[in-house]
């Protein structure tokens, strides 16, 4: 339609041509308002999300709150398969989605239980749960097996990052949501966020398990390494981005699986961040 006024010939009229004016305008001034009430309507969303999110995380347990010091307790089967459990599960996995966790535990949501929720990439929409998950070699700081270091944050250690250093295999051994025994490799992410979970039902946090008090900086440090001394606090953590592993095998990082967008999302920001000073 539009492009039929615009290629009148030159024996239209001028009112013709007017009215073909008049339309783009109207057209323009029709997409401007409908493209300033989706801003408007996105950005009012974002807020509320942020708001929630806000207030959600106020909520989390805090290091050093008393049920993040000690070892959270154990569930029988009875336990497992009682309707309260479910209800207990349910509340914990909309607090974990309302923070936007992909990993989450028992005592973050003040439930002194050994319960873990997680999610193998961001996009799933459903965690995984288990229940008394046990790790054989949990504790062993003196295994050969093949390691991933990567920078760790918390839902329940503010706004502190920590290098730390993980299997990047491990076998599990629990129970799920409804009682049934279960057993299974994990590998990358999951065996990450399996560990860092582990320890919170242990009674520990990524600030315990860091390689060392130089090992824990914040957010926003994390956000300015060109600022920091050359191959502080030390060379493999120095050289890896937030949400990269550094595979101590291969001596290179990668990006886990399922990541990639999100890494390359922060990368651009970061940058953007950088060509803004």
């Amino acid at each position: 339609m539009m492009r039929k006024y615009v290629t009148l010939s030159s024996s239209s009229s001028p009112a013709s041509v007017g009215c073909s004016n008049s339309i783009a305008m109207v057209c323009v001034s029709r997409w401007k308002t409908s493209s300033a009430a989706a801003n408007e309507k996105f950005k009012k969303r974002m807020e509320e999300r942020l708001r929630i999110e806000s207030e959600v995380k106020s909520k989390c347990a805090q290091f050093p709150h008393r049920i993040l010091t000690r070892p959270a307790a154990a569930l029988d089967v009875k336990a497992i398969r009682h309707q309260t459990f479910m209800h207990h599960v349910v509340a914990l996995t909309k607090m974990a989605a309302q923070v936007n966790a992909i990993s989450f535990c028992g005592q973050k949501g003040h439930w002194d239980a050994r319960v873990v929720i997680m999610k193998s990439n961001p996009d799933m929409k459903e965690f995984e749960v288990w229940v008394n998950p046990e790790v054989a070699g949990y504790d062993d700081r003196n295994s050969v097996a093949p390691m991933y270091g990567m920078w760790e944050n918390c839902a329940s250690c503010g706004a502190a990052s920590a290098w730390v250093v993980r299997p990047q295999s491990i076998q599990v051994q629990g129970y799920d949501e409804y009682g049934n025994e279960k057993k299974e490799v994990l590998n990358g992410i999951r065996a990450r966020l399996m560990m860092h979970e582990l320890d919170h039902l242990q009674g520990k946090t990524i600030i315990q398990q860091a390689l060392g008090p130089d090992f824990v900086v914040s957010q926003s440090a994390l956000a300015q390494k060109d600022l920091w001394a050359a191959n502080f606090p030390s060379a493999e953590a120095h050289m890896t981005a937030p949400m990269q592993f550094f595979d101590y095998v291969t001596n290179q990082t990668i990006v886990p699986p399922g990541f990639e967008w999100y890494f390359l999302h922060m990368m651009q920001q970061q940058f953007s961040d950088l060509r803004i000073k």
